[in-house]
Order: C-alpha cells, then sequence, then structure tokens
C-alpha cells in the first residue's frame, strides 16, 4: 500500500475516527464531560444536575461527534471533487461518482441522526453504539460506491448489512424489533451467500475480481471468450444480480421488507429506506456496466422482468395496508421498481449514459422519503396518547398540527409524483429514459401503477385533514430543535429539486461522466 492511497479513503477514515470517539464517550467520559453539559443546562435553575441531565449532555455529546464525522467526511468529499485516482491495486476508486454518492449518504445519515435523539428519548435510549453503528453502515456505503473489485464489494456490503442487522434490532426489549431483525439477519445472509457464490462464478470463468478485467474477459469478441460457456456467465450474472436485488427490495426478494421497516426504529427504516438502497443501486449499476457490459442485452431483460414485478407487488400490497409504516415499506418496493426501470433501459437501449436518471432518482427520494419518515418519528415522540402508525392515529392531525400534516402531505404528494415536486423530477427522468430506450410499454406500465398509488398516498392526506379523531388527543411538543432541521432541509431540497433541477442534473452528468470514461 502506497501512502497515496489513504488519499481516496479519507472521508471513510474521518467517519471512522468520529465512530471510535462515539464508542468511548459512553465509557469513559459519562462522568465528568456529560456532567459538565448538565451542569451548564441546569445553571440557570441552581439544581444539582440529576441523572437524567447527565445522560442528556452525554448524548448531545455524541450527537455533535456524530454530526461533525458526517458532515466533515463530506465536506472532505467535495474537496476531492475533480480528482481520478485508483487505490489499493486499483480496487478502490476516487471519482466523481463515489463522491456524489458519498456526500448523498452524509447528507442522509445526518437528516437521520437529527430525528432521532427525541425518538430515543421516548423509548430512554441513549446507547452511543445507535451512532456508530450508523457510522459503520455509512462506511459500508461509501466503499461500496467506490469499490471496483468483487472481493471489495463483498467486504462493503457485509459491513453494511451487519451494522444494518443491529440496528433493526436496537430495541432489543421488544418482540418487534427482534422479529425485524432476524428475518433481517435470515434473508440478508441468503442474499450475501448467492452473492458471494456468483463471484466465485466469476472468478471461474475469467480467474479476475476487478470490474474492467472482468469486463474485458467477458467480452463476446475476447480470446477464448467462446470456451468459457455463455450459460456460466449468464448463471454468474444472474447470481449477482438476484444478491443485490435482495438489498433494494426488488420482487420477488422483498419479503424482508415491511417486517423490517416496521420493527425497526422509524429513524433507522427512514434510513434503511434510502441509505442501503441507493448504495445498492449505486453497485448494479457500477457491476453490470463495468463488469458485464458485454451481457447488456441480457440483463436488461432480467431488470424489465425485476422491473415489472416490483412496481406491481409493491403498489398493490400498499392498497390494503392500514399502518402507514407498512405502507411506505411497500411504497419503497414501488419505488425501487421505477429504479430498476432505469436499469433496464440502461440495458435494453445499451446506453450507459441513460442510467443518468438513476441518479436524480436516487437524490430526490432520499429527502421526500426521510422527511415523510420523519414526520411519523415526530408524532410517535409528541403524541399524548400511543401512536400506532395507523391511519385512525393521523385522523384530525390537520388541526391537531398543521405543520405536521402540511409537511407530510407534501412529501406524500412528491412521492406521487406531483409536478413541482422532486418526485416528479425523478419519475420525469426514468420514464423518460425507458422511452428513449424505446420501452414505451414499460413506461406505460409504471405510469398507470404511479396512478394506482395516489389511492394510498391521497388516502393519508384525507384521514389527516377530512377525518376526526376517535378520542381527543394533543401533540406534547412542536416539531423543533434537531427534528425541525431535518424536515426544513427534506421539505426545502423536495421543493427545490422539483422547481429547479438543472443543477442536481449537473451533478449527475459530472459524476456519472467519471464512471463510463
Amino acid at each position: 500500500m502506497r501512502a497515496s492511497d489513504l488519499i481516496a479513503v479519507v472521508p471513510e477514515l474521518v467517519l471512522l475516527a468520529a465512530a471510535c470517539v462515539v464508542l468511548l464517550l459512553e465509557a469513559f467520559v459519562r462522568k465528568t464531560w456529560g456532567l459538565a453539559l448538565a451542569e451548564r443546562n441546569e445553571q440557570r435553575q441552581h439544581a444539582r444536575p440529576s441523572g437524567s441531565a447527565v445522560q442528556g449532555g452525554l448524548s448531545t455529546a455524541m450527537l455533535a461527534v456524530t454530526l461533525t464525522g458526517l458532515l466533515g467526511a463530506a465536506a472532505v468529499s467535495v474537496g476531492l471533487w475533480g480528482q481520478s485516482r485508483s487505490s489499493f491495486a486499483d480496487m478502490l476508486v476516487l471519482d466523481g461518482w463515489a463522491i456524489f454518492f458519498r456526500v448523498l449518504f452524509s447528507v442522509a445519515a445526518s437528516l437521520v441522526v437529527l430525528t432521532s435523539p427525541s425518538y430515543l428519548e421516548v423509548h430512554r435510549r441513549h446507547l452511543g453504539e445507535y451512532y456508530a453503528l450508523l457510522l459503520f453502515a455509512v462506511i459500508g456505503m461509501n466503499l461500496m460506491v467506490a469499490a471496483r473489485d468483487f472481493i471489495l464489494l463483498y467486504v462493503s456490503v457485509e459491513l453494511m448489512a451487519i451494522s444494518s442487522y443491529l440496528l433493526a434490532a436496537f430495541f432489543r426489549y421488544r418482540l418487534r424489533s427482534n422479529e425485524a431483525s432476524l428475518k433481517y439477519l435470515v434473508t440478508g445472509s441468503l442474499a450475501s451467500g448467492i452473492l458471494l457464490y456468483g463471484i466465485s462464478l466469476v472468478y471461474g470463468l475469467t480467474a479476475r475480481t476487478g470490474y474492467k478485467l472482468v469486463g474485458t474477459a467477458l467480452m463476446p469478441d475476447a480470446p477464448g471468450a467462446g470456451t468459457q460457456g455463455s450459460t456460466g456467465v449468464l448463471f454468474a450474472l444472474a447470481l449477482v444480480g438476484i444478491g443485490l436485488a435482495f438489498k433494494v427490495s426488488a420482487v420477488p426478494f422483498h419479503m424482508w421488507t415491511p417486517d423490517v421497516y416496521q420493527g425497526a426504529p422509524t429513524p433507522i427504516a427512514a434510513f434503511f429506506s434510502v441509505g442501503p438502497k441507493a448504495a445498492a443501486f449505486s453497485a448494479l449499476v457500477v457491476v453490470f456496466v463495468t463488469a458485464f457490459g458485454g451481457q447488456s442485452g441480457e440483463w436488461g431483460v432480467f431488470f424489465v422482468v425485476l422491473s415489472i414485478l416490483t412496481m406491481l407487488a409493491g403498489n398493490l400490497y400498499a392498497l390494503v395496508q392500514t399502518n402507514v409504516k407498512r405502507m411506505l415499506a411497500y411504497s419503497s418496493i414501488a419505488h425501487a421498481g421505477y429504479l430498476l426501470m432505469g436499469m433496464a433501459a440502461m440495458g435494453m437501449g445499451k446506453d450507459a449514459a441513460l442510467g443518468q436518471a438513476i441518479l436524480v432518482y436516487l437524490a430526490a427520494y432520499t429527502f421526500m422519503n426521510l422527511g415523510a419518515f420523519g414526520i411519523l418519528a415526530y408524532l410517535k415522540t409528541s403524541f399524548t396518547k400511543p401512536f400506532d402508525y395507523s391511519l385512525r392515529s393521523l385522523a384530525g392531525l390537520g388541526r391537531r398540527s398543521p405543520w405536521a400534516a402540511v409537511l407530510l402531505s407534501l412529501f406524500l404528494i412528491s412521492l406521487l409524483g406531483i409536478p413541482g415536486t422532486a418526485g416528479f423530477i425523478a419519475k420525469f427522468y426514468v420514464f423518460g429514459a425507458a422511452v428513449w430506450a424505446d420501452l414505451w410499454w414499460l413506461a406505460v406500465i409504471a405510469v398507470v401503477l404511479s396512478a394506482v398509488s395516489a389511492y394510498y398516498y391521497l388516502r393519508v392526506i384525507i384521514y389527516m385533514f377530512f377525518r376526526e379523531p376517535e378520542e381527543d388527543y394533543v401533540l406534547a411538543q412542536p416539531i423543533s430543535g434537531g427534528m425541525a432541521a431535518a424536515l426544513s432541509v427534506s421539505a426545502l431540497a423536495t421543493l427545490v429539486i422539483g422547481l429547479a433541477p438543472s443543477w442536481l442534473w449537473k451533478a449527475v452528468t459530472s459524476a456519472f461522466a467519471s464512471l463510463v470514461s
């Protein structure tokens, strides 16, 4: 390893340092730094700091360190924009593609962190490992998008996955949280095994693990290509695709998603719906464009089938949900189907540039979905009666908390794809890519299913503004602090992308150019 190789992983080193500090804070600084922060907070009352105040001071310290690490990693990534280098024997690259996703992941994780303290306080959980696991998951995601070797891809997938399994079970005293983690672990382990088997077949066929070297060896006109066996190549391609399809909740590999989202802490469910999913889609694009570019027609058909099944099942199952959290889980499956349509357009259109629509969609989806889950996390912490995420619990919210109802309505109509929002821009680009690839019939199916989704999105809005609650309730506290900051950023980004998307398109174009160059 050369010293210059470390430049490519400086953002990950920043995140690693923050994770280590967060883990050490609770173990060694509880009685000193936590007490000092509590004393500062209670000086005006001239009271002796209580245990809860000390815990609150420590939580504030851990929150500050986590945000510093995430925003520091994002700042370093932006500072590295324009560089292009390979590191660690070409296993990892620093380019516009990796930087784009690193910034996106850091921003998404920062919004999740801002929505977490009040939610954790309700459940009386202020453990440092919550933030540390979140940082480790982001490190794994960052390495996934920068990986250009199957070995590094697998290691980074596992780092992200193991952190996610633990985060899903963070409320380990709750049966539903344990159930979510167990289902996530079992299905995730199966997906990892399938992915690893596919990688082993790729190595057996080519004796290489680097994406570009594999792509060169598998080109139809490559020397000795005829002896490798097209059936073996397609089987390896299918196994790698299925392994990553689990991570994006593609049907029929989606069965874990609604239960995991429902059982996991709401901020973590929000993170699962955007972070690991975006990382897996990034890996899909890079692997299939770089390593399996010579088989684009074949994997284009594969993604056409996955897209149709995923859009259809996600939307139809969401129609019958009365739990808003599960509805958003099935909604995320449907949106994965729209993104898979972008993959199909790349393969069938034999034009990698069509994949730019996927990046636009991922960026837009990040903000609108985090905002929707953020409102649910706020309601969970603020209801004077138990909030069970049901439609009945949302009845009358428009009068009880107008801002919460308005913001949730904004995020829902954006997920639906109403013009003027980020969701419309995202669907416009992805549907346009399908039409450009002569898959107009697939775009028609997507438009019809998007219209179907209006039922379950607008039904939530109807309950908030036009239904009376079954019992009287008040909200204990207004939207404030980190929750208000996270929701404000999500709402602003949803509107800015929807009304002025040119800046995002320029960033996406630059990032994608570094991938295909």
